[in-house]
């Protein structure tokens, strides 16, 4: 799905454009190599953002500063593709009534754009739109997916990009992204390709969950709550400061399986443990919210399994800073049933579709002192169908 139009003819052989994700708290970039049908994480960056920067603008001085650690970190060519998420851009279903041949893209395309214009809280001459086609199913009468963004905001990427002397090639939705990403770590994995699957994006301010049939996003949901509301709860929970909660977050994470507090207490074994008694501590503080996830995965499994009897439940990807909460995957692959894989583990497949180049991951990830689950929305960005001379 694209947002964005202007289009360039530069970039090194075999490489991807530039995947730029624009979050609230700061921009991550990512690029990768293709060789022989795989592809290669090759770099990786990120930028804080300072607190009077917000939206889709980006002050002179902080481009500048984007622009000298592209250069810096090797990144190369110059072709971006940059994503905008909700609240930046609206996503709605569409049921388009066949009203004529559908069948003939020019005809459908309009009809797509017409009902976008009614369902879309921007006006008409203030957006930049997009869709996509959803498999037809038994259980309902959804045709395609669209996408709003205010054109504003869409011409501040751009800006962005001349900025930092690089070329727009489009603006994405990030959900559309992240089922990219999804769906190129399946092709090798063996998964059914008939399966309904999902992105959960654990991010710091808010949970997105990316449901998809096929290779087609066919549903997002926002679960409301973030990452950082998991240190807060935390923090005040045990009395610490937010600092120390976050440590004591990645450091025991949650406890899984016997090793939580259940009507008949904590293991023996786990009493002993200092360790497993903090992690057994977390996941009490966080039960509600986790709890809440759970739920709302299943709502959306079961909403679109209606939709496509016939497809079974297949496995959940996490990606997102906040997917490095240990036990995290545990806790719910053991509630929902179903495979649940950090995106830093996915690629750890020497023969997958999406590797890490070992000698630049462990220097990338080692600098911007996050793992690669924080940047999944980047990389699906860069992940390109084609490479160019």
């Amino acid at each position: 799905m694209t947002l964005g139009l202007l289009r360039s003819i530069t970039a090194r052989p075999a490489l991807s454009p530039i995947g730029l994700d624009v979050g609230p708290r700061c921009l991550r970039a990512a690029q990768l190599g293709r060789v022989d049908g795989q592809w290669r994480i090759l770099r990786l960056a990120q930028w804080n953002r300072r607190e009077a920067e917000t939206g889709t603008g980006i002050s002179p001085g902080f481009a500048r500063r984007i622009q000298q650690a592209l250069d810096q970190d090797g990144f190369r060519g110059r072709r971006l593709v940059v994503g905008l998420s909700i609240p930046d851009v609206e996503l709605h279903t569409l049921e388009i009534p066949d009203r004529g041949d559908l069948s003939d893209a020019g005809k459908f395309a309009d009809a797509a754009r017409w009902e976008l214009q009614r369902v879309s809280g921007i006006a008409p001459e203030q957006a930049a739109s997009g869709y996509w086609r959803v498999p037809a199913g038994d259980g309902t009468r959804t045709t395609a997916r669209g996408a709003v963004a205010r054109r504003e905001d869409v011409v501040a990427l751009c800006e962005l990009a001349r900025s930092t002397r690089l070329d727009c090639e489009r603006v994405d939705a990030t959900s559309c992204a992240l089922s990219r990403l999804g769906s190129l770590l399946r092709r090798r994995s063996g998964a059914d390709p008939q399966e309904v699957w999902s992105v959960l994006d654990v991010g710091s301010r808010m949970l997105r969950l990316v449901v998809a049939v096929g290779e087609v996003p066919v549903l997002v949901r926002n679960l409301g709550v973030g990452s950082q509301d998991w240190t807060r709860n935390v923090a005040e929970s045990l009395q610490l400061s937010p600092e120390a909660a976050e440590i004591h977050k990645c450091d025991y994470g949650i406890a899984t399986g016997s090793l939580r507090v259940g009507a008949r207490g904590m293991n023996p074994a786990a009493r002993e443990d200092p360790s497993s008694q903090i992690a057994a501590m977390i996941f009490n503080i966080l039960r509600g919210d986790l709890d809440l996830i759970v739920a709302e995965i299943e709502r959306s499994y079961e909403y679109i399994m209606r939709c496509y009897p016939e497809r079974p439940a297949g496995a959940v990807l996490l990606v997102g800073a906040g997917a490095d909460l240990k036990g995290l995957d545990r806790y719910l692959a053991e509630q929902l049933g179903v495979d649940v894989t950090p995106l830093e583990q996915a690629v750890q497949q020497p023969d997958g579709s999406l590797i890490v180049d070992q000698i630049a991951g462990a220097r990338i990830l080692s600098r911007t002192h996050q793992s690669l689950n924080a940047f999944g929305c980047a990389i699906g960005l860069a992940i390109n169908t084609e490479t160019r001379p």
